[in-house]
């Protein structure tokens, strides 16, 4: 009987310690530097574009649209993303 108790401790270790290795395998694709970089990069651009007096020829404001429209992609990509560990 203490054989089987030792060795229910090693099998429940070894499955705590795959499980925490598990989830930090899911933290880990969790992040996504590369669409924060590119949400940054955007935001960067949107406020560029907030500073900018002349419409020229309406292509300005298309850009503050493009723009905008751009970052709410980002964001839809990086919540898809964390909802599916991605």
């Amino acid at each position: 009987m203490n054989i089987v108790n030792k060795n229910a401790g090693g099998m429940i270790a070894v499955a705590l310690v795959a499980a925490l290795i598990g989830v930090g395998a899911g933290v880990a694709l969790a992040d996504q530097p590369q669409m924060e970089s590119a949400l940054h990069a955007l935001q960067g651009a949107e406020a560029e574009l907030d500073k900018v007096t002349m419409n020229k020829d309406g292509h300005a404001d298309k850009a503050r649209h493009l723009v905008a429209q751009a970052i709410d992609e980002v964001q839809a990509g990086i919540a898809f993303g964390k909802a599916h560990g991605l």
